[in-house]
């Protein structure tokens, strides 16, 4: 079993370089299978792009809230809407943190409705507050109309199909010997390569670059 440590996913915030896991990337290789197709709202990109970046957050991981608002915005435009690089969502909520799979769960019922984007971006932006409170639902209700709350509360309570990608995604994780989110997958000519933290924006340009041939 997996052990999970709440210093690990605080001091992803001060890593200064890529953790690329070559050991782990070998292994990852040979045992990893893809993983069922994923909701389009957790993907975004073109299916043929060189690069696929399978992003692991946890909803309630400091770090996580760090490369989503500051970092994230900066790889899409760069990669993502350019072609260069398919970007999919992937939930791996920690056991230390207590409200991460409701987030989880209120993130991915507004996917079905079309507002993947927004409340995945509330909930990291207002982490500090429903982290602390509990309060996701009042949270995610800022951002959506009532029309739209009561079709994601709705889907919160009865849908079970939500809980089937979040096992999904943690069930890839685990082939990828997740230690730690947010984790980054790097998918190039069926290799896969992890690396570990919140990186600073032109560390992570550079490696993929690197990657594309640049």
């Amino acid at each position: 079993m997996m052990r999970f440590s709440l210093l690990l996913c605080s001091a992803l915030m001060l890593a200064l370089m890529p953790s690329v896991l070559p050991a782990q990337t070998a292994a990852a290789k040979k045992t990893a299978a893809p993983a069922a197709a994923l909701s389009n709202f957790k993907e975004s990109g073109s299916p043929g792009a060189p690069l696929t970046i399978e992003l692991y957050t946890d909803y309630e991981c400091p770090a996580c809230r760090e490369l989503y608002l500051n970092v994230l915005p900066s790889v899409i435009t760069d990669f993502v809407q350019t072609g260069k690089a398919r970007l999919i969502h992937r939930d791996f909520p920690l056991p230390q943190h207590q409200y991460s799979r409701v987030a989880v769960r209120y993130a991915n019922a507004a996917g079905q409705i079309g507002k993947y984007d927004l409340v995945a971006h509330q909930l990291f932006q207002t982490q500090q507050e429903w982290s602390q409170s509990g309060n996701v639902d009042g949270t995610v209700a800022k951002v959506l109309t009532p029309a739209e709350m009561a079709k994601v509360r709705d889907a919160v309570k009865n849908d079970s199909k939500l809980d089937e990608s979040v096992a999904k995604d943690t069930a890839q994780g685990g082939l990828d010997r997740l230690t730690q989110t947010p984790t980054m997958v790097i998918v190039s000519g069926g290799k896969r390569e992890t690396l570990a933290g919140s990186l600073p924006y032109p560390i992570l340009k550079t490696y993929l670059e690197k990657k594309l041939g640049k």
